[in-house]
């Protein structure tokens, strides 16, 4: 469209005109080297040079972007926005619990991270879900010691009046603060999602004021990551860079990439000293040093792979590579999760105009939408993927709970584990400790085990397995250590994950099929209604091709646990038997939440400033 390529000009302009802190940083001393710039890696770079005596560089392998195609939300809905801004050679291994299959691993190679690409919910996991961190001895982790953080990052922009009273949109105030990420509701909300909303409620299950100020169980309505005063995503960069690219004490290095810590000496713990980087543009190598830390906010999947690189990591599948071992520590790349899932797919009518395939399938109504979008920045191209979710519990969905916690208890630790766990006392202990929280979880009504829609148009829904006991593991390629690593979900492969998403895709039906929604006329197509038991569901979602074992989720491969229990970080996100090297992202997640990540990985930055502040 015309109109994309004006405001495509005008992004340019804006880049060029408000970026300076992406300048080529001509220092090769400073006190931080942050190795990645998504979330959390921009939220500690703001704050810790809020402190003007404090220098930090951020390397970050991709570019800084922005185009209609990652600014409008929009487009939130076009996969193929995220083109060129993603690490295009991450692929699992064979899934066992898939038939083999090979999935995409996707992680996004952009300045601003996961935010620039995703789906722009701003949703927070429960209580429930924070405090099961605490529990396994991470001391300030819980919901008390995270909702500070969650508030100091967010300013709330509320949906108007008129439209929050017509659908009935509630929020807490209480639970935002005046930060540097705008949240929002857009004022666009389509009719025929006040049925769907009608068919949850009349569920009984709990429908909290705000899922976000810890009650993430039952239906809500949830933020986007959207600037209501622009229009227009916002992402890490725009947040938490943008506003303060006048300082002069951040330099920010794009299409660079990390290729090894840097140590020094230690009497009893190596010290980490600098990152290795290579200019991406000139092939170029060279050292940056870190006067106080080393800090690594480069994902659940890179950040793994650098530290093996740099000989920290299992003494096996360093050795393999060829990798001198520094510092033996199983606990990297182990305990990787995500959120599997299964696609179920509806026939329905739309019932009330305007419905969102509009958009998609009427030319006029699309015009309009777009003129009003590029006149006021408002309408339904602020409209991403919604403003709502369903996170639900296990009692909530079956009467059946004693049985699913006896199938999880009588389970020998090691059964469903990879290989490299039997016989690891440390990671068996932190996978028990583990298991015996989530069957304690799996008991409440206040903690969510699978995650729903709650549509305008509910053709298509999914059941999110949102506390799974898989694991999987990111270790490096012996092969290839530098290339793409070698990533295995295991999903589904612990029988419980399948028995979870089977009670949630029948308890879904009956959502569907209640009376509110009768004159939308829905019928299931994908698994198909005939497929009732456990195994039958499974087979037919397997055979149609409906399962994946991620959501874009990737997360817990360096956890924060104690070292005697698998851990790779302390609560104080330091990488143990070293010094100076601290990990920030969402690696460190002990138990993946129930919710999708973006918002936790906020908090996890705000809090972890916070924390390496304090230390130094």
């Amino acid at each position: 469209m015309p109109v994309f390529s004006r405001l495509a000009v005008a992004v340019q302009l804006f880049s060029i005109i408000f970026t300076p802190a992406l300048a080529a940083a001509t220092a090769k001393d400073y006190d931080y080297v942050i190795v990645g710039g998504g979330v959390t890696g921009l939220v500690v770079a703001n704050r810790l040079t809020e402190d003007k005596r404090v220098s930090v560089l951020v390397i970050e392998s991709g570019e800084s972007v922005d185009s209609p195609g990652n600014m409008i939300p929009y487009k939130a809905n076009d996969l193929t926005s995220a083109n060129g801004l993603m690490w295009d050679d991450l692929t699992s291994l064979p899934e066992p619990g898939l038939g083999n299959s090979t999935y995409n691993v996707l992680v996004a190679k952009v300045l601003g991270g996961g935010s620039v690409v995703n789906g722009m919910v701003y949703d927070r996991g429960s209580a429930a879900d924070y405090d099961a961190w605490e529990a396994l001895g991470n001391n300030g982790w819980g919901w008390a010691g995270m909702e500070p953080y969650f508030k100091k990052g967010t300013t709330f922009q509320p949906p108007s009046a008129a439209v929050a009273e017509a659908f009935n949109i509630t929020w807490d105030p209480e639970t935002y603060g005046s930060g540097p990420l705008a949240v929002s509701i857009t004022d666009t909300q389509y009719p025929d999602i006040k049925d769907y909303w009608a068919a949850w409620k009349a569920t009984g299950v709990h429908v909290p004021e705000d899922g976000n100020n810890g009650e993430a169980y039952g239906p809500s309505w949830y933020a986007n990551t959207m600037d209501k005063k622009t229009g227009r995503r916002a992402h890490a960069r725009y947040a938490y860079i943008d506003p303060i690219s006048q300082r002069t004490n951040l330099n920010i290095l794009t299409k660079t990439t990390a290729q090894r810590i840097i140590f020094g000496s230690g009497k009893k713990k190596l010290t980490a000293t600098g990152v290795e980087i290579t200019d991406d543009t000139t092939g170029k190598t060279s050292i940056v040093n870190a006067k106080k830390e080393v800090v690594l906010a480069a994902g659940a999947i890179q950040t793994p792979k650098l530290l093996q690189l740099s000989g920290v990591g299992p003494r096996s599948v360093l050795k393999a590579a060829g990798v001198k071992v520094k510092v033996e520590l199983d606990a990297v790349g182990s305990n990787f999760q995500d959120h599997p899932y299964a696609t179920v797919v509806f026939n329905t009518t739309p019932v009330h105009y305007p419905s969102p395939n509009l958009l998609m399938t009427n030319a006029t109504f699309n015009a309009s939408a777009w003129a009003q979008y590029e006149a006021n920045k408002t309408g339904p191209y602020t409209y991403a993927r919604g403003n709502a979710l369903a996170f639900i519990s296990l009692p909530d969905m079956t009467s059946n709970v004693s049985s699913v916690v006896a199938s999880l208890n009588s389970q020998q630790d090691a059964s469903y584990l990879p290989s490299f766990y039997k016989g690891n006392k440390k990671l068996l202990k932190g996978f028990a400790a583990q298991k015996k929280i989530i069957a304690g979880l799996f008991q409440r009504k206040d903690a969510a085990v699978a995650e729903f829609p709650v549509p305008a148009d509910g053709t298509y829904g999914l059941v999110g397995v949102e506390k799974p006991l898989s694991r999987g593991f990111v270790h490096i390629n012996a092969k290839n250590p530098t290339g793409s690593p070698d990533i295995i979900h295991n999903a589904f492969v612990n029988p419980v994950d399948r028995t979870v998403m089977a009670i949630g895709l029948r308890f879904f039906r009956t959502v569907w099929a209640r009376p509110e929604l009768k004159e939308y006329k829905i019928s299931e197509t994908v698994p198909g209604a005939q497929y009732t038991s456990d195994e039958d569901i499974y087979s037919a979602l397997l055979a149609q091709a409906s399962l994946s074992p991620t959501l874009a989720h990737p997360s817990g491969s360096c956890p924060m646990m104690p070292e005697s229990a698998g851990g790779c970080v302390s609560d104080k996100l330091l990488v143990y038997g070293t010094k100076h090297l601290s990990v920030v992202d969402a690696s460190i997640i002990p138990i993946i939440p129930s919710c999708h990540l973006q918002a936790t990985a906020y908090g996890i930055g705000e809090k972890a400033a916070a924390v390496i502040k304090n230390r130094a």
